[in-house]
């Protein structure tokens, strides 16, 4: 299980659950029945593997939201909430998770400054080395 700010995380036979403080959860497993979703994993350095691309997905959109931010994740939260995101704010979060995936697991830097990427992702790893 992976313990964050705001909320939990564990690691199903199907996905990922993130639960929050106030009971509301959500689950996320992979789409292989989408062909985009395997060019996304690929290039967020997942290769084939659908399921690590999942799990981490959920995982980047919080860690990114609590660690850059102060806040859990607006898209998890939304979610949670069993309602579905307002699309234009939701691309910024869906960038940052995938940018920051891309760091984690392809090891491509972000280009941007005033963050210790190295930090986070020293960080991020021991998490989910630990989940």
């Amino acid at each position: 299980m992976i313990r964050l700010q705001y909320c939990t995380m564990e690691y199903t036979d199907w996905g990922i659950m993130t639960r929050f403080a106030d009971g509301t959860e959500v689950g996320a497993y992979p789409h292989p029945e989408m062909p985009h979703y395997h060019v996304i994993a690929h290039r967020c350095g997942y290769g084939d593997d659908l399921m690590a691309y999942c799990r981490e997905h959920e995982f980047a959109h919080e860690f990114v939201c609590e660690t850059l931010l102060g806040t859990p994740s607006r898209i998890l939260v939304t979610l949670a909430a069993g309602k579905m995101p307002d699309p234009a704010p939701s691309a910024f979060e869906e960038m940052a998770a995938q940018q920051f995936q891309r760091w984690l697991r392809a090891n491509e830097r972000p280009i941007l400054g005033g963050v210790d990427w190295d930090a986070l992702k020293a960080e991020a790893l021991r998490l989910l080395a630990d989940a």
